[in-house]
């Protein structure tokens, strides 16, 4: 695919699931904005995502304001309809990940703990 972007960032809003009806019968469609933090400053790019059927219900059910994912897709542009001399560009999602480490309750799991001083390995230990 030529036109592919990966966006690492957190969601601005809830997504937002409404019902469309196409030619081939209806579909879910979810739209969320995700804010992008630059390297260098405090910037943040703010891109407008849609997803479209099985993938916009899990982002629906799964994914809230100030969650962490990583967005694959495309981007297209457009002419807002209360703007039509500005171009605008959303991101079509094509596939995601999560990023948060959530448990089933949506409570995040607490961080691993790392020894303080790893155990040393005996010779016998040692698999090659």
């Amino acid at each position: 695919m030529l036109n592919s972007v990966s966006l690492h960032g957190y969601l601005g809003r809830d997504p937002e699931l409404t019902e469309q009806t196409g030619q081939n019968g209806p579909y879910n469609k979810a739209t969320f904005s995700l804010g992008v933090s630059r390297d260098i400053g405090d910037d943040t790019d703010w891109f407008y995502c849609v997803a479209y059927g099985k993938r916009a219900e899990v982002i629906d059910k799964f994914l809230s304001k100030g969650a962490q994912v990583i967005v694959y897709g495309r981007m297209e542009s457009y002419k807002p309809k209360n703007d039509p001399q500005r171009t605008a560009w959303l991101v079509k999602v094509e596939g995601f990940d999560f990023c948060d480490k959530k448990n089933a309750a949506g409570r995040s799991e607490p961080e691993p703990t790392i020894p303080a001083e790893p155990e040393q390995l005996q010779p016998d230990d040692v698999p090659f």
